[in-house]
């Protein structure tokens, strides 16, 4: 796109498990100022099961003091592959084990924060006998959804995290061909 960028003063601010930094940049010959989150890239998984359902859960999200239907999804952590990271989050946030095919990288937020997020579709799902433990501000419930039913509640807003109908609308076009007009 041709713009030229140059970082003139990066300042960390903040450090724990994100890190929140103020930077001075110039774009083009503009000296801008903007904050950013810098965060672990992550995983989310959408599972399918034998039936064509599609596990999604349920977790109460603090930043939306409400609770958001949402596909599994962590961050890695270090030394861990992403397929690694996604197959041990399933099996901490639905209890199941599968068969990983990697879709898309995508960026959650790039406006502000530097995560990325390897996304997966998990199919010949097992029941895992001995299931990890959730983090402790985990607190999820588990809900089998037709696709229909999942690609309606995606484009009536009832479904609103991104990445989440990303891999919702992403999975109905490539598996099934879907029109979203409704």
């Amino acid at each position: 796109m041709g713009r030229v960028f140059q970082l003139i003063q990066s300042n960390k601010v903040y450090s724990g498990e994100l890190s929140v930094n103020v930077n001075r940049f110039r774009v083009n010959g503009l000296i801008m100022k903007k904050e950013f989150i810098e965060y672990a890239d992550s995983v989310g998984i959408l599972p399918v099961d034998k039936h064509e359902n599609l596990l999604l859960i349920q977790q109460f999200r603090f930043a939306t003091k409400k609770t958001v239907t949402e596909i599994p999804a962590g961050k890695i952590e270090k030394g861990e592959s992403p397929e690694q990271a996604a197959l041990r989050e399933m099996n901490e946030e639905i209890g199941y084990s599968g068969k990983l095919t990697p879709i898309l990288q995508l960026y959650l937020a790039p406006g502000y924060s530097t995560e990325k997020m390897h996304l997966f579709f998990a199919t010949g799902l097992k029941r895992i006998a001995k299931r990890l433990r959730m983090d402790n501000d985990e607190i999820i419930n588990t809900e089998r959804m037709n696709l229909h039913t999942a690609i309606e509640r995606c484009l009536d807003g009832e479904i609103e995290d991104c990445k989440t109908v990303s891999a919702i609308l992403l999975y109905a076009q490539l598996y099934h061909n879907c029109n979203y007009s409704h």
